[in-house]
């Protein structure tokens, strides 16, 4: 069910791995409960294991405020949806912030995440001297 390819997943299961290791190495006084696959997800489970975030608006590597950054990410978007349009053709489309956070993570800049929302079918994405129009239709303000 994880995909260990993306690199936030990788770091869990490693995580993960790493500390199934150092509990059965460890020498118990008492009696435990065993571990195994459900211990696992018991514990996976638990919401003292999620980490919080400072507060909305914050990136959460540097800690700075978005007003303070050259940049917004997906992070900084509030909307469930993300709509995409082109200046230079007729294109629209709709992008759901969750899916996009999955492929691309909650810091990915939004100014690079265009290159990647444009038209599939654009010759312009990446041309230097005749650009693709894409854009957000409602940026955040």
């Amino acid at each position: 069910m994880l995909d260990s390819s993306k690199p936030d997943i990788a770091i869990i299961i490693q995580a993960i791995l790493q500390a199934r290791d150092i509990v059965g190495r460890h020498s118990w006084g008492s009696p435990q409960e065993p571990i195994d696959d459900c211990w696992w997800a018991d514990v996976l489970a638990d919401p003292r294991t999620r980490t919080r975030r400072q507060s909305r608006g914050f990136d959460h590597v540097d800690g700075k405020p978005a007003a303070q950054r050259a940049y917004y990410t997906l992070a900084d978007e509030p909307r469930p949806t993300i709509s995409v349009a082109c200046t230079k053709c007729e294109w629209k489309a709709d992008f759901s912030r969750a899916e996009l956070i999955t492929m691309y993570g909650l810091d990915y800049p939004l100014p690079n995440l265009l290159n990647h929302l444009a038209s599939p079918t654009c010759a312009k994405v990446g041309n230097q001297w005749d650009r693709c129009g894409a854009y957000y239709v409602n940026p955040i303000g």
